[in-house]
Order: structure tokens, then sequence, then C-alpha cells
């Protein structure tokens, strides 16, 4: 039987799904599933009022980074080929809130250097541990034991650089990318080319990127030939349409005129539009199952469908009870996720924030008892998304420990007093909405590499190798890394030479270059 079965409408599974319909012969079905009644996942765009003017509130990702990375050119890629260029809104690299980004500390706002100019007049207090971290680092030779045991983020920061880096400045960005403590998190997983330069040498992390950096040109070999077809294909791209590659190469960040739900609308758009292919949404997936040499999906109102692969973009802790128990994955069960209360603010008025710029970061040194994570300066970043009214959104990002019973209510109080007690403002907001996103960003904890590696093992022996995985649990939890992680796996099950399918590759699970990349 052809055809692919992709469970979860969030990003992930929307641009899997997209991508084989692109590489797909129309006789192929693609039968997308999602559990609610909307797709898109923690992309959401709502349109509210704020003194009379209409305001975005973005329920999730907000903004998007440009840049040569490949995963940065798969999404302005994507936007390219949904014919979405006349939507895009950009902040230029020589804007505010290209130029300025604070962090919290000793109760006031510290702007942190952005270049070798901005460090004119001297580091601000939260940033001055910097000076004494570098020098301890090159002067201090590798305390590693030799092997490759994970450490936390806060151990292995403090071991090289001092814990006031930590304290100050690693733990602020970590708490605004995954809501969560750099004592829970993977040095690994997400200071990889740091950790394996202190796994590597004996020289210290900074002397020791350039070695990694030679090392990893050296294992990318090996994609040479991707990599000049991805680029001979994005020279042509440019050739079409300069004016908005021009536009994008002089942005430091983007997103959409209305929101970045346009993204995930466009999506569903252009599935829909697919003859081969069906969107299911209120349909929770209950088992998942093979027979007849296929792959089955059972849901919740009693239907079936069947397809010759599976790919799964659910959750991971989601995804083990749907294969039942005989060969459970303690890896993929255990995987965490953080909550956040993202409290959307709008006044009737300009320039409220007593500063220019994208936001602020809240570091562990400066947390309060209100779990603020930080706040996006959401008017500053973005202005052509006010469309000229005179109001000025912020977003307030709280951190919700598990087991805490967050209320609208109380995320609302607590984002009150985050901006009165943090930026001054004591004038009420015009529009205030909060919204509890409970289990929406995956925590990678320490041991999360050797976990991952599991993971892949554990997937290639499912449905007799018919399923894959793909999403923010295991590639990254942005919406550049999920759009390139679901472009690459579509890539690896389909032929590139003939856009014709494969005979579904035994045990693509998906994790084969993620977990690669790991390798010492």
């Amino acid at each position: 039987m052809a055809g692919f079965t992709v469970l979860g409408g969030g990003i992930s599974g929307l641009s899997t799904a997209w991508y084989l319909a692109q590489r797909l012969p129309r006789t192929a079905t693609i039968t997308v599933i999602e559990a609610s009644d909307r797709l898109g996942g923690w992309v959401r765009t709502e349109q509210r009022t704020a003194g009379g003017a209409a305001v975005l509130a973005e329920k999730g990702p907000r903004t998007l980074r440009t840049g040569t990375s490949r995963e940065a050119l798969a999404v302005l890629e994507l936007v390219d080929d949904l014919d979405l260029r006349d939507s895009v809104v950009t902040a230029a690299r020589t804007s505010a809130a290209a130029r300025n980004r604070f962090i919290y500390y000793d109760g006031e706002l510290n702007r942190m250097p952005t270049g070798i100019a901005s460090l004119i007049g001297g580091l601000p207090p939260a940033a001055r541990c910097l000076a004494s971290g570098v020098w301890r680092d090159l002067t201090t030779r590798s305390t590693h034991d030799g092997s490759n045991t994970d450490e936390s983020i806060h151990s292995f920061v403090g071991r090289r650089f001092g814990t006031a880096v930590d304290d100050n400045l690693a733990s602020a960005v970590m708490r605004g990318i995954y809501a969560a403590d750099t004592r829970d998190l993977s040095a690994r997983a997400l200071l990889f080319p740091f950790w394996l330069a202190d796994r590597t040498g004996s020289t210290g992390v900074l002397r020791g990127l350039a070695r990694v950096a030679k090392l990893s040109r050296a294992r990318n070999a090996v994609h040479a030939q991707r990599d000049l077809a991805e680029r001979l294909s994005h020279a042509e791209r440019r050739r079409r349409n300069p004016e908005f590659w021009d536009t994008v190469d002089a942005a430091s960040m983007y997103s959409f005129g209305d929101g970045m739900q346009t993204l995930a609308d466009a999506l569903t758009t252009a599935l829909r539009a697919c003859p081969n292919v069906r969107v299911l949404t209120g349909s929770p997936v209950v088992a998942l199952r093979t027979k007849d040499n296929c792959a089955e999906v059972a849901l919740a109102d009693g239907q079936t469908v069947r397809a010759h692969h599976v790919i799964s973009a659910l959750p991971a802790p989601r995804l083990a009870p749907l294969l039942g128990t005989a060969d459970p994955s303690e890896s993929l069960a255990s995987m965490s996720y953080a909550s956040v209360a993202v409290v959307n603010m709008a006044y009737a008025a300009r320039n409220v924030t007593p500063v220019d710029g994208f936001g602020y970061l809240v570091p562990r040194a400066s947390a309060t008892q209100s779990g603020a994570l930080g706040v996006v300066f959401d008017s500053r970043a973005l202005p052509p998304q006010d469309r000229g009214a005179a109001v000025e959104r912020l977003t307030v990002m709280l951190g919700l420990p598990s087991g805490t019973n967050a209320t609208v209510a109380v995320a609302e109080e607590a984002a009150l007093q985050t901006v009165r007690e943090h930026l001054r403002i004591s004038q009420a907001p015009a529009d205030m909405d909060a919204t509890i996103a409970t289990h929406c960003i995956p925590t990678y904890t320490v041991g999360y590499v050797d976990r991952l590696a599991d993971i892949h093992a554990w997937v290639s022996r499912q449905l007799n190798g018919r399923l894959s995985v793909v999403g923010a649990a295991y590639g990254g939890p942005a919406v550049p890394q999920c759009v390139l992680h679901a472009r690459d796996l579509v890539h690896r099950h389909l032929r590139l030479d003939d856009n014709t399918a494969l005979e579904a590759p035994q045990n693509v699970t998906g994790l084969e270059e993620i977990v690669r990349g790991f390798d010492l």
C-alpha cells in the first residue's frame, strides 16, 4: 500500500505532510490526523481589540530568525514556496529590536553587548562576570574526567567559566528558550560545540572551538552533495524573487503582518488543496499496529487508517502507549516538558516601556515569586503588525513548575506585578489575556543524548520498520528546527532524483542524523 499517515497537525506534522505532497506522485495518499479541532499546534495568533484598535496576540512563537543556516533557510524557502512573501514583516539588522536585548539584573534592565562596538563604555553589571569567566577558561586546563558523561549546563558553565556566568547569563538564555533551569538541562545536548571542545582537548573551551569547527567540517563532508544541491536550488530562488531575498537579507528577524499563524494556515490551505491529501481533525489516535504488511492507525471514533508508513509528530510521551506495552520505551515515556503562562498585554498608548528593544530575560539570580522568564516588547520588535495604531503590545512569559495549578487570573496578576516591578509601568493595559500552555516545550535534561539514541533504536523496532518520528522533542523546539527536521526526514524517505517513493526503507526513524550529530 502506497502512502503515509502523519500523526499530529502542529507545525512539524503540517510541514512533513507538505514536503511529502511536493515529492510523492498523486497516486500516493497522505493522511494527516490531529486530535484537536484546530491545526497549527502551539503556533497560534489571536486577533483582539485594545482601545478600539485591532491588535495581535501571539500565543506561541512570535518571530523567526533570518540567516544562512540550514534551519533559517528551510523556513524562508517554505515561506517562498507558499507565496507568503508579501505577508512578511521584518525588523532590520540596524533596528533597536535587533541591537537592544536586555537582562533584568539587580533591579535594572542591563543591555547585553552585541558586538565589539557595544563594549565601549564597559560591560553592564549582569555581564561583568564574562571577563573573569573568559580569563578563567583561557588559563585553566580542562578538568573533565575524559568520559562522555553528560552534565548539567550549570555544572559545565560553572566549572569552565564560573558560577556567576551561569547564574546571571546562561540561566537567563535557557529559561527564555526552554522555560527550564540550567541545573536540569543537558550541556551535551544544548551546548554541544562547547561540551565537545572541553572533551577533546586540554586547552579549555574557547581555544578548543576552532578544533571543533574543523572536526565539524570534516564530519559534514559526507553531506557535500546535498549541500551543493541546496546551494544551487537556493541560488535559483534568489534569481526568481530577488526583492524578497534582499529584504530578508537586511533583516535580523521576521514574522507576518497577521502573525505567525499565517504560516500554519497557509500550510493547511495548501494541503487541503492537494487531491491526494486527507486532513482529519478532532480524531484522537488510540492505537498503532501492523496488519497485512502495512501500518494501521486506529482512531477513537472507530475508524482505521492504513498506510505504508507512519510518521509521528506527536509529543514524545504520547507515542509509546499507542504501540502497547510489549516493548515499552522508558526513554520516550520519560521525556519531560515545561509549561508556561503566556500573558498578552496591550496598552492604548505608545512608548509605554522605558527602553526600546526586543525585550528582556530574567536569570535565575533575579528570579522572583512571579515566575517571570522574560518579557517581549512585541510592538517594538515588529511595529508593522500594529498597522499604525497608537498601541503598545507586550508579552510576559511565566514559568510554571511541575505540579503548579495556575489559573488565568493568577497568571494575569503575576504579569501585572512583573511589569510594575521591572518596567515601572503602573497604568492598566487596555487588553490583557493569559493562556496556560501546559507541557509545551520539551526539556532536554541531563542524559538526553543517550536517551535519544535509545529512542532511535526503539523506533526502528516498531511497526516492522514502518514508523518515523519528527518534532520538537527530537531535533530542537524552534519552528525552523521543526521544519528542517521534517524536510530532511521526507528527503530521506524519498528518492531525490526521480521523485518516486522508496519501498519504505527499513529503520528510517527520523533520528539518524540527529543522533549522529552528537557522536564524538
